[in-house]
């Protein structure tokens, strides 16, 4: 497929963007960065180490008829209502913005806790509150919202901005479970006592998202970046150094390009690696032999190392192309999982956690600035929340194949072994994504196509 052809296929508008009168205000992007990881953080970061930590208690509360079954099922819904509730999510952004789509998640997350407090007393308002309504108010507080109003303010700086924001945000992993500790010891160590913390974020959260966030750079009279014009950048001697398309591409013509789908096939390596990670990592390599004590030591480098991926290729993600950044980090998850396959020895395990920890890490940092830059900010938020929703609903399938073969066999060795062949499709996938040339405007400056 030659260069016209590839920009056609993708719907690029190639036209130069007029200059406006520069703006004096400072740009307000950056601080948003920081407004907009502490929405991550108080929603898509910390609600999942809170229910792993407070979920499990519930099989203690014999009114509730839990069993681990039951438990686990939970986490299934909402892992896949995550990702079927993504393109609900763009789409009210795209027609209400960010803004108004962060303040009723809020909301919706509150009475969600609430409910879960003071009224769960089944498994099914279980299933309600837990898999199905507070996993929906999590997208629509933190990830698709967060993502997508980072799309829309930068372009220069994309990948950067795009990390520093989810930084701030996974950090609530390994902050938040002591904090939650605290709280259930300090009252006695009921179940419902886990969710207090989440109570008080939900309730900062709402005038945060109305006062602090900002849907597009226009609403204060900007640009991306802070700049008047996409071009300047070229002319202040900070070109691209990947490609980022500044055109308008409608979501149908994304939908109809192979590459939206190449790209999100390949994104879901990623997470087709990390749930099988914390779906059927311990039962693997218990049954391997290892210890509880070794295995434990894994996940929590796994998450310390996922956080070191997401700073490393994040960072580079504005001079190495993102989705060539994907490709690679799904190679080094297909060596982890070959490495944790049939692990024999300690170290072994721990090239099987660091593995996925890195490239899970790299593919969650970089796969919304991808979508971005091959597709423009205009219908972003629509594009990434489906993109989102082929990546979980593929992933979400592994638990039960993985689950399944472990009851067949009594090992999981053969579920690891389809994984690894199904992230290196990923990575094919990966690879088949095109990128088109940039271009050479009439005052002779270079830009992307």
């Amino acid at each position: 497929m030659n260069d016209s052809a590839l920009q056609e296929d993708v719907g690029f508008d190639t036209a130069v963007p007029q200059r406006s009168a520069k703006t004096s205000k400072a740009f307000y992007g950056y601080p948003l960065i920081v407004v907009l990881g502490f929405m991550y953080f108080c929603s898509s970061g910390i609600v999942l180490p809170t229910a792993t930590l407070v979920n499990p208690l519930m099989l203690q509360d014999a009114s509730l008829g839990m069993n681990a079954t039951i438990l686990g099922t939970g986490f299934s819904v909402f892992v896949l209502v995550q990702g079927l509730s993504a393109p609900l999510v763009g789409a009210l952004i795209s027609r209400k913005g960010a803004r108004f789509c962060m303040t009723m998640g809020a909301i919706v997350m509150l009475a969600a806790m609430l409910f879960l407090i003071f009224f769960v007393s089944s498994p099914l308002a279980y299933f309600i509150a837990f898999g199905v309504v507070t996993s929906a108010a999590t997208m629509m507080v933190g990830q698709v919202a967060v993502q997508s109003t980072i799309g829309d303010w930068f372009i220069a700086r994309r990948g950067v901005a795009m990390t520093a924001m989810m930084v701030i945000g996974a950090s609530a992993s390994f902050i938040g479970p002591p904090v939650i500790n605290a709280i259930i010891g300090a009252t006695g160590g009921t179940w419902q006592s886990g969710w207090y913390l989440l109570v008080g974020l939900s309730v900062i959260l709402i005038p945060v998202a109305v006062l602090f966030v900002k849907n597009k750079p226009s609403d204060l009279g900007q640009h991306p970046d802070g700049v008047t014009d996409p071009s300047d950048i070229g002319t202040a001697g900070k070109g691209f150094k990947v490609y980022k398309n500044m055109g308008t591409v409608p979501f149908k013509d994304v939908l109809r390009s192979p590459y939206f789908w190449l790209i999100s096939l390949a994104a879901t390596g990623g997470f087709a690696a990390y749930t099988l990670a914390i779906s059927q990592g311990v039962i693997h390599f218990t049954s391997l032999g290892f210890n509880n004590g070794l295995i434990v030591a894994g996940v929590a480098i796994m998450g310390g190392v996922s956080l070191l991926g997401k700073l490393l290729l994040g960072l580079v993600s504005d001079r190495i192309e993102p989705i060539r950044l994907i490709v690679a980090s799904t190679v080094v998850l297909v060596i982890g999982i070959l490495a944790g396959a049939t692990a024999q020895n300690d170290s072994m395990l721990y090239v099987y956690y660091i593995c996925v920890g890195f490239g899970f890490g790299g593919v969650n940092a970089v796969f919304p600035t991808a979508m971005a830059n091959y597709f423009g900010a205009s219908s972003f938020s629509k594009n990434l929340g489906t993109g989102i929703m082929i990546t979980t609903v593929v992933a979400s399938t592994l638990p039960i194949m993985s689950g399944a073969i472990f009851d067949a066999t009594g090992s999981c060795t053969i579920a690891f072994y389809i994984v690894a062949v199904i992230v290196a499709a990923c990575a094919v996938c990966g690879l088949l994504v095109k990128i088109p040339k940039k271009i050479v405007t009439p005052q002779g400056e270079e830009m992307s196509a």
